[in-house]
């Protein structure tokens, strides 16, 4: 993740806060089940590109010859993210639960969701925790990333002589009705 400086203007008696942050340090990956199950991955997402989804609003004008009469417009609305996870290793369940197929343990055989028919894919819930840096290179804290409702879609990957396997993995965050598309939280340190 790239290091990203708030450059804001506020009013004179306002106080304004920056937080300089880089690096993916965790992503935890909790499942929507009766007994959710919880990855909590460490050092191995390499980017994550988050993209806004949105439902996007009518810009119309009547115009007569060089008059303008009237314009109507609508908002464009925020339905979610699309989310595009690269990880540095591969992770068998995470593949799974992001691909649609099943990965047996015991077996360690992958089969990924069978073709022609819809796949019913596990949702869960998305955090991302980056780290919030000083000017010494050091950790001062984190910002944990919520994204709520995420569906994966198909794997994304290449292989080449020489070079590691990395997959891209495709979700999408499609919150409910009135909950937040995204929340972020400033905390001390990781969570246990």
């Amino acid at each position: 993740m790239k290091l990203w400086k708030l450059d804001l203007q506020f009013h004179a008696n306002e106080v304004v806060t920056e937080y300089a942050l880089a690096n993916i340090v965790r992503v935890n990956i909790t499942t929507q089940e009766t007994v959710p199950l919880i990855y909590s991955l460490t050092d191995v997402a390499s980017e994550a590109e988050v993209s806004a989804y949105m439902s996007e609003g009518i810009d119309e004008m009547l115009r007569i010859k060089n008059t303008v009469k009237a314009q109507n417009k609508t908002a464009d609305i925020v339905m979610g993210y699309d989310i595009m996870l690269t990880q540095v290793t591969m992770i068998p369940e995470i593949l799974a639960l992001i691909d649609g197929g099943t990965y047996t343990v015991a077996t360690k055989k992958y089969a990924g969701a069978p073709i022609g028919v819809a796949v019913e894919r596990t949702l869960f819930d998305l955090d991302i925790f980056v780290e919030e840096k000083d000017a010494d290179g050091s950790t001062k804290g984190f910002v944990k990333f919520t994204y709520k409702n995420c569906e994966g879609k198909p794997l994304n990957f290449s292989m080449k002589d020489g070079e590691f396997f990395v997959p891209e993995m495709s979700l999408e965050s499609r919150p409910k009705i009135g909950e937040s598309p995204i929340e972020f939280e400033m905390l001390v340190e990781l969570p246990v």
